[in-house]
């Protein structure tokens, strides 16, 4: 195949590789918001506390996945592959440290993500049942 844009490819195979790290970090933002909803005891919240929640969802949105792609960097063995009717794609060697600075990742922000998941359905459990029983009348 022929690289007839090899910035195109250069700037799509970071796209397709920086959505590999991006979705799993945005559910962890969403799932890390919900568990502080869930596990909130105020009805209001400071200014401060806003905006360190918003720093913290920003720098797992944007810095997170761009950290793992200049740690790509190291681990890749040229600037990407071009496979015919389908376009450019990063390509990363297969070693151990592959495996833990590029395939990893994407699985343990998702195992993070699971965790928040599932403290905060169990704090929304305890909840609903703290609201089912002011609600219930007492017979």
């Amino acid at each position: 195949a022929v690289s007839w844009a090899p910035v195109w490819c250069d700037i799509s195979s970071r796209i397709t590789l920086v959505t590999h790290f991006a979705i799993p970090a945005a559910s962890l933002c969403i799932n890390h918001r919900f568990y502080n909803i869930a596990s909130t005891q105020a009805v209001t919240v400071s200014r401060s506390k806003k905006r360190r929640a918003v720093i913290v969802d920003l720098l797992i949105v944007l810095c997170y996945p761009c950290l793992v792609i200049t740690l790509q960097y190291i681990v890749q063995g040229h600037r990407f592959n071009i496979f015919e009717d389908i376009g450019c794609f990063p390509f990363t060697y297969n070693t151990p440290p592959a495996f833990v600075l590029v395939h990893a990742q994407p699985l343990i922000v998702g195992l993070i993500s699971f965790v928040y998941c599932a403290m905060s359905i169990r704090l929304f459990a305890q909840r609903r049942a703290q609201l089912s029983k002011i609600i219930t009348p007492h017979r």
